[in-house]
């Protein structure tokens, strides 16, 4: 195989990361909290002494030809849609409502929060959102959530939710619907303090679908233009081994 179609399906095959990435993000918009991801493509910065193959830290290396791919988690804001559930809440600025999961303790953008049968506040998947003083109980009455995360119900307080923050947020893992939990690098900060509740509201996905869509067109034509050069090498291959030996 000559060297040109080894780069062009070098390149094909970052086309086609790309490609499933920005599928997700689409697939995603309409999912409340939803963070969407974006694709990283480093070079190493010695290119004369380092090959793509260099390992680098939480990059992964696709192939000789091709510069080392991973995807990064985009924690931007994303738009608030008033919802006029009392038991919506949406977080205005950075940080995390606090989930606790049988794997441990998760954390999630998704506010759209619902009761069990005993009345404690739990996610749509049930699992209790967390206070500060543990699992929150609501008795019934009218359920008011003040800009700190302070719940009240019939203006007596029952909980403050718990908000997490964290100094390095590029480290959290997705671990499935709309929660995220810390890999070993990350650093569990301080309650932020620039951020504010609003109840009532969701965030919706931060992805700007037309920008997503046009560079999922982008993406498809360069990976169709990967295959073309991939078949004409292929061809001209084909007749070059064709010919050798052949008599005039």
């Amino acid at each position: 195989m000559s060297g040109g179609m080894y780069l062009a399906a070098a390149g094909a095959l970052v086309q086609q990361l790309r490609l499933e990435v920005l599928a997700n993000n689409v697939a995603n918009i309409s999912t409340i909290g939803y963070k969407g991801d974006r694709s990283i493509f480093q070079i190493p910065e010695e290119t004369e002494s380092q090959s793509f193959e260099t390992s680098i830290e939480g990059i992964q290396s696709l192939s000789p030809y091709a510069p080392p791919f991973s995807t990064v988690i985009d924690f931007s804001q994303g738009a608030i849609r008033q919802t006029g559930n009392p038991l919506d809440v949406a977080l205005n600025g950075s940080g995390f409502f606090s989930i606790q999961t049988p794997d441990g303790v998760q954390y999630t953008r998704q506010g759209n929060f619902t009761l069990d049968s005993e009345g404690v506040l739990i996610t749509l998947d049930g699992y209790p959102v967390l206070g500060e003083g543990g699992e929150i109980t609501l008795d019934e009455g009218t359920v008011e959530i003040d800009g700190q995360g302070g719940v009240y119900v019939d203006g007596d307080e029952v909980g403050r939710l718990q908000i997490s923050d964290f100094t390095n947020p590029e480290t959290l893992i997705k671990a499935g619907n709309g929660r995220f939990v810390g890999s070993d690098a990350a650093i569990l900060g301080e309650r932020p303090e620039n951020s504010t509740v609003s109840q009532g509201y969701l965030e919706t996905a931060n992805v700007n679908p037309v920008r997503a869509m046009t560079e999922m067109i982008e993406t498809s034509r360069a990976f169709e233009a990967y295959q073309k050069v991939i078949q004409s090498a292929d061809e001209a291959t084909s007749k070059s081994i064709n010919d050798v030996g052949k008599t005039i």
